[in-house]
């Protein structure tokens, strides 16, 4: 006569099976380790929005104050510039000269990479997942019987 499944007779004894007991502890650590990447990603989040916030404010201001002395600036080499040719093309050469200067400009920023975001998030992410695979590397390395044992009901 065959005995019947370990889980079959833990559940009529009121017991949880050890696998099962263990599937739900992998569970719950791994959904600790989701909560806690969730809790740093908006700890950080936060504090990256503050940051370029007042960063950007900061920019905009110091922005209007650079276009205001730029315009001026603009203007007077216009006008002394007019000495030597026609005010229309003294005006159309400076700005042509701000034409090329503002796409070299562009250009340049463009090609840089942007700064990245949730960088400790990140790196954390990256841990955790190689961790994981890790243990999940050696653990299949060391319940390569483990099937076979369920198979034969052998599991205490």
């Amino acid at each position: 006569m065959s005995r019947p499944p370990v889980a079959a007779t833990s559940a009529r004894n009121g017991a949880e099976p050890p696998l099962l007991s263990l599937v739900k502890e992998v569970i719950d650590g791994l959904a600790t380790v989701l909560a806690g990447h969730v809790r740093l990603a908006r700890v950080e989040l936060a504090a990256d929005v503050v940051s370029e916030s007042r960063r950007v404010a900061l920019m905009a201001l110091l922005s209007a104050v650079a276009l205001l002395g730029y315009g001026l600036g603009c203007v007077a080499g216009s006008l002394a510039l007019a000495r030597l040719m026609s005010a229309p093309l003294a005006f159309l050469a400076v700005g042509g000269a701000n034409l090329l200067g503002a796409g070299v400009a562009l250009g340049w920023l463009l090609s840089r990479p942007a700064a990245p975001l949730l960088g400790e998030s990140a790196w954390e992410l990256d841990r955790t997942v190689s961790a994981l695979k890790a243990s999940a590397t050696t653990a299949d390395a060391g319940n390569e019987g483990s099937v076979e044992r369920l198979a034969s009901h052998d599991v205490a």
